[in-house]
Formats: structure tokens, sequence, C-alpha cells
């Protein structure tokens, strides 16, 4: 997830060191338990997103504080600079550093295993070293499937779109997951979907563009992926016709505190609070590196935002089909590639 690389402020770097600096070194680990008491996270963007980098941090400081550990977290560091913010963080005392992006991977199996400290990634299953290193994936389609099924059962136009910001895996897999879900309720319905650019996870302004151009073709349901991407969505959908109701379907989190026009519909949500908290213990216990994490329906790391505009009998359709996704009668199949989201839609 996050893959885009980005240029980092001079003040930006002058900002981390200090705030490294602030944290000390004292020691994160008590020699004589193991046990984590101080954890760091690290951004590639800003943390008022409503997606990827606050709802990472929002998990974060959930699992710090139902460990008994402090939280330092470092945001929108970008990409170019990450081996000195993990070094730094390494070296600053942090039992467990989260590095919240998979460009971060490769930096941070070398930081774990230089300074010997449990570090995170994402999304490669062979990031993998006891006591060092282990890895979150997501099943996101199993959301995005239920989010599918409300769209199908909310059109009026019969005309829905899917928007992803990048090629991003995640995108493509939520996007699969969504054409499934609607097809399992609606098989002739027209379903758009476009892409900002490979690399367009904050371009707001793309978003706007895109939304639109997809409004204009009749779409009356948008699930939409993006990061600050989102912003454009919500504006576009937000300023619709008011003669044609759009509603938005968005990703990772919540953007209900600024949705000003209730065109929010729902979310796919992803909340890392478990995964992050479970890994807090397992370091603890000494097993850290021996399997990876994932977010999930059954665990409650992903989930779908039930709002007040989504009717009782839908909400009624959406979980019985939750529950058969988490008792494995419904198969969701995972799409890696825009062709193979393609082939779903048809």
């Amino acid at each position: 997830m996050r893959k885009r690389l980005v240029a980092v402020p001079l003040f930006a770097v002058l900002v981390i060191a200090v705030a490294i600096a602030a944290g000390g070194a004292s020691g994160t680990r008590s020699t004589a338990t193991g046990k984590v008491t101080k954890v760091a996270i690290a951004t590639p963007a800003k943390a008022n997103d409503y997606g990827w980098n606050q709802q990472g941090l929002n998990g974060a400081a959930a699992a710090a504080k139902q460990n008994g550990a402090s939280l330092q977290s470092i945001t929108n560091i970008g990409y170019d600079n990450t081996e000195n913010v993990l070094r730094q963080l390494a070296q600053g005392g942090a039992g467990f550093i989260i590095a919240h992006a998979s460009g971060y991977d490769t930096v941070a199996n070398r930081i774990a295993q230089q300074y010997n400290v449990p570090i995170i990634t994402y999304d490669v299953p062979t990031n993998i070293k006891k006591g060092q290193l282990s890895y979150v994936t997501t099943s996101s389609q199993e959301g995005a499937y239920l989010a599918g099924i409300l769209a199908a059962s909310m059109t009026k136009t019969h005309k829905v779109g899917i928007i992803i910001s990048a090629s991003d895996d995640n995108w493509y897999k939520m996007s699969g997951g969504f054409a499934a879900g609607f097809r399992s309720v609606d098989q002739t319905s027209k379903i758009f979907f476009a892409t900002i650019s490979p690399t367009g996870y904050d371009d707001a302004a793309g978003g706007k563009r895109v939304a639109q151009s997809v409004i204009a073709q009749g779409a009356d349901v948008i699930f939409a992926m993006g990061d600050e991407a989102s912003f454009g969505y919500l504006q576009a959908i937000s300023t619709a016709n008011p003669g044609h109701k759009v509603w938005y379907i968005g990703d990772i989190g919540d953007m209900t505190p600024i949705d000003k026009q209730h065109v929010l519909l729902s979310s796919v949500l992803w909340n890392f609070t478990k995964v992050f908290s479970q890994a807090i213990k397992d370091i603890n216990a000494g097993t850290y590196g021996t399997h990876g994490y994932n977010l999930s329906l059954s665990n409650g790391g992903i989930s779908l935002l039930h709002t007040k505009y989504i009717p009782a009998s839908v909400w009624s359709q959406i979980t019985k089909a939750q529950k058969a996704i988490v008792a494995g009668t419904i198969s969701i199949p995972v799409a890696h590639t825009a062709g193979a989201v393609q082939k779903l839609i048809k």
C-alpha cells in the first residue's frame, strides 16, 4: 500500500530530527521482561486524510494505550528520507516500529536486522524474521463485496462507478470485490471503472475531475479509493446536480465529519488496532516474526460503515452476506490487475 515516491521538504526533515531528539534514547523494552514500552509509527503523508495515514495513526495510538506503552508518531515524511527516520526511531528507543507504507518495506527490513528492533511492514509475506520483522495484509475485498451489494440496492439510474486513485493492488482487490458483490445482486446495470493515474493517491484535483466524468455518464453511486484524492471525490459528489442524487462509498476511513452535503452512503473501513496490539503482545511473548497479520471481516479489521442512509432491509441483506463470508460459504475472487477487475465487472 502507498508505494509512490515524493520529495520531502528540508524543514520536514528538521522537524523529524527535533521530534526524535525530544523523544530521547530511553530504553523501549525492559531487559528483564522484553516488554514494549514505546511504540513508534512513521507515515508518508499527513494524518488528517480520513484514510490510510489517519487510520494507521489511530490504530497505533489505541494499540499503544491498550498495552501500556507510549507512542511516538512522525507523519508526512514522504519516501526520500525513510531510512534516516527509521534508523533514528530505532536508536531513539522504539520497541516496536510501524513502517506505515509498503514503499518502506525494503528499508524497514534492513533497519530491523541492523538494530534488532521489531518492525512491521505491509503486503509482502516474505518479510518475516523472528524477533525482527513481520507484515500486514488485508482481505479488503470482503468489505468491498458488501459495498457492492449496497450499491446494487441503492442505484436508481442502474449506473454506478468505481474509481481508484492509483495502480495499487489493494485498490484492485477492493474494486474486484465490489464488482463481485454488485453482480451477486444485479447482473445487468452498468459499472464504470476509472483510474486517476498510476500514482494519483493524493491527487484531489484529479479525483474531482474523474468523479465528475463518471457522474456525467449517469452514475448515481460511486465507490472511490484514494487517500487525499478522496477529498476531490467528495467535492465532486457533493456538488453534483441536485436533480441527480449521487451517493459516495469511501474507503479506509470515515469522512462523515466533513460530509456537509450528506452524500457519504458508507465506507469500507480499515482498523489497524487489533493487529498492532497483537503484534505488541507477540513481541512481549517472544513470538513476533513467526507469522503475519491480516485485516478481515472476521477479526474486525475490515468492516462496512453503517450510516443512517442505508435502509434497514438493505442492511439486513448486507449482514446476511457478511455472516456467509465469515463462514466461508461465499467465496470472493481476488483481483490483482485492472484486467481482472474488468472481467468481474462484465
